[in-house]
């Protein structure tokens, strides 16, 4: 009889310090595989262009995300608990046009990794000398995604993407080291003031867009039969860590922005050229490798949330890396990469143009739906404390008053750029 392989849990704990290194991913991958699903193409470019053109005066939206983020994936946990998966709400709870819904949303989020595949193509033709043409980057980068799906296991995925998430928080605190940072102006900067300038306010609305990732509730609310956590506060615990390491990287490329950068349109190597000047050539690379990884991070771990809500929206019990999950996840791998194809080719947009409107589309439109149907979710199955609701729908009207005035800006810019 042959010998069993071992299983990679076994692997892990069979090498110096490896029990640790999976009790940590067990305990906490989640929360880093939201993190990394947030800090994509358009976090890198969103948080620099920010930084650039407000210096450190919107630092202060970064600890409100974190509020509406912790309030909004504690909605989303106690789904998960219950095991009660957000598209199914939605299905049921409407059952003439739900299906619909939640399938065009999960589509939606595909524009994510439309962009963000743009950008790490982009990125990938930069890093490598033999590899000259963005669109033979973006097909590579695909594949990589494709790649990531294909590893199957929740361990795998997790540990996966925690190397390459903390590779680019690493990369970004590199950054700093060298930088003459004023750090009065960095602490009046997390003051909250709020300006009537049209420029200002859409860039507190982008700025919330990408940092409270809509995807992820969807994802969260499906992982038990993954997780089997049945404690909320193992997922508390989880997301405190995912946001908080969110924050902290999109502070270090705020900052460095700020200091570094003048006011401007946005290139490829924008945030990393100053720097070269300081720190040498060796820092452009850092930053195009950091925004390589969280570009393929984000793409494929944005898309795991419709690999949930394609197949639950269609009545299917669906659980992590089973064959309707990884069908849906790579059809959209290939649909996002040819559509980035597509629009590089056919449309006046570049990388860095979609990295910063698509995370705004899915900002002003899948964020507010997510974000009232999680409301109605939890409501359902908890009976939920009357401050609790008050904050519910306190976020959830700042996402929407903040949408509402920021669709016509955003409707214009995306006209001009076609």
């Amino acid at each position: 009889m042959s010998e069993r392989s071992a299983t990679p849990s076994e692997l892990v704990q069979s090498i110096p310090g490896g029990e640790t290194v999976h009790g940590a991913l067990y305990k906490y991958g989640l929360g880093i595989l939201f993190a990394a699903n947030v800090f994509g193409a358009g976090s890198v470019y969103i948080l620099a262009d920010t930084g650039a053109n407000f210096a450190f005066s919107l630092l202060w939206v970064l600890p409100l995300a974190f509020l509406i983020d912790i309030a909004l994936h504690d909605m989303s946990a106690r789904l998960a608990v219950d095991d009660e998966p957000l598209a199914d709400y939605i299905v049921e709870t409407l059952p003439v046009g739900g299906t619909a819904l939640v399938v065009s949303i999960s589509l939606m989020s595909a524009l994510w990794a439309v962009s963000n595949y743009a950008v790490a193509g982009a990125a990938l033709a930069w890093l490598v000398p033999g590899i000259d043409n963005v669109l033979v980057g973006i097909v590579l980068a695909a594949g990589t995604g494709i790649a990531i799906v294909q590893l199957k296991v929740y361990d795998r995925v997790e540990a996966a993407i925690a190397a390459a998430v903390f590779a680019v928080f690493g990369s970004y605190g590199l950054l700093l080291v060298g930088l003459d940072v004023p750090w009065q102006s960095v602490a009046a900067g997390l003051q909250p003031a709020l300006q009537s300038d049209i420029g200002y306010l859409t860039a507190v609305i982008a700025l919330l867009g990408t940092t409270v990732y809509w995807p992820n509730f969807f994802i969260q609310s499906s992982i038990k039969p993954t997780k089997e956590w049945t404690d909320i506060w193992r997922y508390r615990q989880d997301n405190a860590v995912g946001i908080a390491t969110t924050l902290t990287i999109g502070s270090f490329v705020m900052i460095v922005s700020a200091v570094t950068l003048s006011e401007g349109e946005m290139t490829l190597t924008g945030p990393g050229v100053p720097l070269a000047d300081i720190l040498g050539h060796g820092a452009l690379v850092v930053f195009m490798l950091a925004a390589f990884l969280a570009s393929i991070t984000s793409a494929t771990g944005t898309l795991f949330g419709a690999g949930f809500m394609v197949p639950q929206s269609l009545g299917r019990d669906t659980v992590f890396g089973d064959v309707a999950f990884r069908r849906t996840v790579v059809g959209l791998i290939a649909a996002s990469g040819v559509v980035a194809l597509l629009m590089l080719v056919y449309t006046g947009f570049g990388p860095v143009e979609m990295a910063i409107i698509m995370p705004a589309v899915n900002g002003a439109i899948g964020l507010p739906v997510t974000v009232f149907a999680l409301i109605g979710a939890v409501n359902k199955f908890y009976d939920v404390e009357w401050y609790e609701n008050a904050a519910f729908l306190a976020a959830g009207l700042v996402l929407l008053v903040g949408s509402l005035l920021t669709v016509q800006s955003l409707y214009e810019t995306i006209v001009n750029i076609l």
